[in-house]
């Protein structure tokens, strides 16, 4: 048992006369980024209140033309001055559904009564349940690529000096691009990971090329300014970096599912013929699950694509997970796009509950969410994922952490970079320290620190302080959100 103390505030972290964090750089300006930039219009919005615009009640047999057709209709109405078309309220009852619900167009909720509506997914093979979809990715405006010519782009940064000859203007939708080289891999020791194992794949380059989205809040001759930080070292020692404008006709905004209960059929808890996420972001920029309530999925409760950003997911739950408890599975609530809030949530039964998947651009932020009986660690699960912020995680079971995962998985190798774990709890936190300048921190962490992982040799230790004694401010985000909306006021 451990007796929860508060702690003053990390060495990297201190308050200000008025009650503001101060953040201490190292000597390149690497410091704790600005985790706030995440979630619905970056947590700078609440969820909306949409006004119902159309209401069914579940009828017997298959529901999926009635509630599709009601999508559909609503799809065809002219958005407000707002972006939003309305509500689809489902009554309380119980609607089998036999195939993907999808919402194809911008300002659209799908709402229920709580609980008391359940929708069932019925369809009796691997399949989606319900999904948000805009027709297709953002696209890089090749014309205007600029280079960034700083020698060192530290983590939190906010600015980046571009070459002479740019275009770049206030209100511009950008792209950051780090383009690493091989010595960065071989530095990482990821261009021997073969030698293990023959099937296992070295890191590459090109693969490990990310783009950051980021909006343009001012520019001073070369020097551009954005939104959310930079969350990985730009070192032209080991990457290139490069500045593009960006175009996304094919997103949709302004869309959420909210106060519902979504179940899959299974035929045994081992089935996997049946539905395996509960509810997909694909191409979305500012939405929201709320109250979602999820049982019997193989994998999510929510996943969020690479492409999806600025999605806030708040008092969600998956329960049940009904699948085989091995790889590939129970990812109760996974990210894979950038600037997205998960908060207030609860798993059971899962296995990476809270969780990136490969080469995910930051910031993200899991806040204030429980894992009841896990099976599996929380964290950056694999090949890269930087600026993360855990923040007031509770881990039941198992372990939460960041790692080199080497030869798992076909070569996971290093799962993040810039993770932070901030007043976390769970069996043992993993955190290992990356080599170069990049780095990891766990802060007013409660449970066994280790720098031994699940599936590799010990590594360094990452920045560790206030073991088992919670730090002030309680969260870090909200702390960094309550700074930043203060200044803009």
């Amino acid at each position: 048992m451990f007796f929860i103390l508060k702690a003053q505030t990390s060495e990297l972290l201190r308050f200000d006369r008025n009650g503001k964090l101060i953040y201490v750089a190292d000597n390149r300006g690497n410091k704790i980024p600005d985790y706030s930039y995440v979630g619905y219009h970056h947590s700078e919005k609440s969820i909306p209140n949409i006004p119902i615009r159309k209401t069914i009640n579940a009828i017997k047999g298959d529901n999926r033309s009635h509630i599709q057709n009601a999508i559909d209709e609503l799809e065809t109405l002219k958005p407000d001055k707002n972006g939003f078309r309305g509500a689809l309220l489902l009554k309380s009852g119980t609607y089998n559904v036999s195939g993907v619900l999808k919402i194809k167009k911008s300002g659209i909720v799908i709402r229920g009564e709580g609980k008391s509506t359940t929708l069932i997914a019925t369809k009796k093979s691997k399949s989606n349940f319900v999904v948000f979809e805009g027709y297709s990715e953002p696209e890089k405006i090749l014309s205007t690529q600029t280079k960034i010519i700083d020698s060192y782009v530290p983590i939190g940064a906010q600015a980046v000096t571009a070459i002479d000859g740019h275009s770049f203007e206030k209100g511009d939708d950008i792209m950051i691009e780090r383009k690493p080289n091989q010595a960065w891999i071989d530095m990482l020791g990821m261009d021997d990971l073969n030698e293990t194992d023959s099937n296992d794949r070295n890191w590459t380059p090109n693969r490990y090329t990310v783009t950051f989205r980021r909006k343009v809040l001012s520019v001073k001759k070369n020097k551009i300014s954005f939104d959310a930080p930079i969350v990985d070292i730009i070192d032209s020692k080991y990457a290139e970096g490069y500045i593009y404008k960006y175009s996304w006709k094919g997103k949709i905004e302004e869309v959420g599912i909210e106060n519902i209960q979504l179940n899959s059929y299974y035929a045994s808890p081992e089935d996997e013929n049946h539905a395996w996420n509960a509810v997909i972001f694909n191409n979305v920029e500012n939405g929201w699950a709320k109250k979602v309530y999820a049982n019997y999925f193989t994998y999510s409760c929510i996943n969020i694509g690479r492409s999806s950003m600025k999605i806030t997911v708040d008092s969600c739950e998956m329960r049940n997970h009904k699948g085989i408890v091995k790889g590939g599975r129970m990812y109760s609530f996974n990210v894979v796009g950038e600037q997205n809030l998960i908060k207030n949530c609860i798993t059971e039964g899962g296995r990476h509950d809270y969780v990136t998947a490969s080469i995910v651009a930051g910031p993200n932020v899991f806040l204030n969410s429980k894992a009841l009986d896990a099976h599996s660690v929380s964290g950056p699960h694999h090949r890269w994922s930087t600026g993360l912020l855990f923040d007031n995680i509770y881990i039941e079971g198992d372990n939460i952490g960041v790692e080199n995962r080497r030869n798992s998985g076909s070569g996971h190798g290093w799962s993040g970079a810039s993770c932070m774990f901030w007043n976390c709890s769970a069996k043992e936190i993993i955190i290992q320290d990356p080599p170069g300048d990049h780095t990891n921190w766990a802060i007013g962490c409660l449970g066994e620190h280790t720098n031994k992982g699940c599936c590799g040799p010990k590594q360094s230790y990452a920045h560790k302080e206030s073991m088992n004694v919670h730090v002030k401010p309680e969260s870090l985000f909200e702390k960094q959100l309550e700074d930043r909306l203060s200044v803009s006021e």
